[in-house]
């Protein structure tokens, strides 16, 4: 016999709720530091204030579950915040377990236990993998027209930086985030190439990173930016149709599972069910 205190379920709960209510708390984002950073250098010099403000705009080192936390858009989230969630629903689980063993006291209880600790510590990373996933599928499907919008701004005679506010305006979801936030740094005083290549490492997506490449590189060597907007929306619609024919193949795959789990009983339930209830009824 296995006992375990009902206090020490109380307790384990308790700390993870605490822990896990810790982590909710909204964190600084990183543009609200650097804006309250240079408000408080409005008394220096310029040379100080350019110095300082580059510093700022240059800091993008992070960890790897910080770029995951920036993809979600998870921008109030700190990766000790993510960590403490993660060891908040562990001991959800560690209660869990330790009440199955309180009620079941044998190996099934024990095992049932384990499953459900082990599913409670995965369940914040499957939502931050989940989150990912939306965002960047979002991203992706307004995308080609808001490169549509843009192109037809800036062959309309607008300069690049006024199509872009144009064009964010009649952007919704994540990217018009992320645009809004790319402009920001533009009217702070970052170069519009760097402030491109930010929005790619945030959005960590294919075609936004083919978008910024190429915006890059058009107005590096002077190209004609419409042409080559219209071009990149274009084709980034011929790859969202392409995205979506691939699930589409993916479909009869995935339906095996729940027709072999649900409709393939069922079918032989009507099929032998007749025969079977005859067979007990001659007897």
């Amino acid at each position: 016999m296995i006992g375990v205190s009902p206090y020490a379920v109380a307790g384990c709960g308790a700390i993870s709720a605490f822990m896990i209510a810790l982590s909710t708390f909204p964190a600084q984002s990183p543009m609200a530091r650097r804006i309250r950073k240079i408000e408080a250098i409005r008394e220096k010099n310029v040379p100080a204030r350019l110095t300082i403000i580059e510093q700022i705009v240059t800091k993008e080192k992070s960890s790897r579950l910080q770029q995951r936390l920036i993809e979600a858009g998870w921008y109030g989230v700190t990766p000790v915040a993510m960590t403490m969630r993660g060891i908040g629903a562990l001991g959800f689980g560690v209660a869990v377990c330790l009440m199955s063993l309180i009620f079941f006291n044998n190996l099934i209880g024990v095992l049932a236990g384990l499953f459900s600790a082990l599913v409670a510590w995965r369940i914040p990373n499957i939502m931050l993998s989940r989150a990912v996933k939306a965002r960047k599928e979002s991203i992706q499907k307004e995308l080609p027209d808001f490169l549509d919008f843009l192109g037809s701004t800036v062959q309309a005679g607008l300069a690049l930086n006024a199509a872009l506010v144009q064009a964010v305006d009649a952007t919704r979801g994540p990217l018009k985030e992320e645009l809004t936030s790319m402009l920001a740094e533009i009217r702070l005083g970052r170069p519009r190439a760097d402030a491109f290549n930010a929005l790619a490492d945030r959005v960590n997506e294919e075609s936004t990173t083919t978008m910024v490449t190429a915006l890059v590189q058009a107005e590096r060597l002077g190209s004609n930016l419409s042409d080559v907007l219209i071009e990149l929306a274009r084709e980034t619609r011929d790859r969202r149709w392409m995205r979506a024919e691939e699930k589409a193949a993916q479909l009869p795959i995935k339906m095996i599972l729940p027709m072999a789990a649900f409709m393939i009983p069922s079918l032989y339930l009507m099929i032998f069910g007749p025969v079977v209830a005859r067979l007990l009824m001659n007897r």
